[in-house]
């Protein structure tokens, strides 16, 4: 656990960069989606209501939100109200089942992200985040020891499916 002082140099220090990021990718004209991560894998951002107000600190139109069901499964206790706080700002979400396995398949509450989605009148792009075993050092960095599906191009396709159905 930090300190209060490290933690807020620890802020103080992600608002600074992400101020010049954010400036760079203006420049381009492209945004940044900032995404919430869970409590195993950071302490700084971990839900919506934290990248709130880390977004009002950065205070750049081209910083906005990306939510990523995986994360939100285990951080925030109410999907469709996450969405509502990210609304405008939504510039991309990611999908996979709380175990991080193909969409529909496990314990999200999908209804509660679709209802969010449709409250925000989300238009962007949803995609299918995919980890394999296979990919030693991204399976070791996101705790993938076994196969998530047969192979993946069944989990490409049966997310697909789901999509269809859960968001069109």
């Amino acid at each position: 656990m930090l300190s209060p002082e490290a933690r807020k140099k620890e802020w103080e220090l992600a608002v600074t960069n992400l101020q010049k990021v954010c400036d760079m990718a203006q420049e381009r004209g492209l945004l940044v989606a900032i995404e919430p991560l869970n409590r195993f894998e950071t302490d700084l951002i971990n839900t919506v209501a934290d990248l709130d107000k880390l977004l009002k600190d950065i205070n750049h139109s081209a910083a906005g939100i990306l939510l990523d069901v995986f994360h939100m499964n285990i951080e925030e206790p109410d999907m469709e109200k996450a969405v509502l706080t990210a609304g405008d700002r939504l510039l991309h979400v990611q999908i996979a089942d709380n175990y991080r396995g193909t969409p529909g398949t496990g314990q999200v509450r999908w209804d509660d992200l679709q209802r969010g989605l449709k409250a925000v009148n989300y238009q962007g792009i949803i995609s299918i985040e995919s980890f394999t075993p296979e990919i030693k050092e991204l399976a070791g960095a996101v705790c993938i020891w076994r196969h998530l599906a047969e192979d993946q191009d069944q989990f490409a396709s049966e997310g697909l499916a789901f999509m269809k159905k859960t968001f069109t």
